[in-house]
């Protein structure tokens, strides 16, 4: 099972992804595949924003089956940072619904 969690913390996201959804074998697994997707758009989008100065990543782990997110908002930019976190997030709940035994919002 996957587990994301969401937390904000004196302006800053906590923002973590952890587990293998266990849904199919590897190479076959959907769910998988659209977490790996979320997460790789997750970091592009961070990455670009920060390089714009829009935002800053204080932390990014990535590894087999972990991500961990700790991004500063900055007031300037404080409703685009929301959004791309706001557009992440919808991605995981909508994976979460349709799969529930293998994808979980805390």
């Amino acid at each position: 099972m996957t587990r994301v969690c969401y937390r904000e913390y004196y302006g800053k996201i906590l923002l973590s992804v952890e587990g293998h959804s266990g849904f199919a074998t590897s190479g076959k697994d959907v769910v998988c595949a659209g977490i790996s997707t979320l997460v790789g758009a997750l970091i592009n989008s961070v990455l670009d924003e920060e390089s714009l100065g829009r935002l800053r990543l204080h932390r990014n782990i990535v590894r087999d089956g972990y991500a961990y997110f700790e991004i500063e908002k900055f007031d300037f930019s404080k409703e685009r940072t929301e959004g791309i976190i706001d557009a992440f997030l919808t991605g995981f709940m909508m994976l979460a619904e349709s799969y529930p035994d293998y994808v979980v919002m805390e």
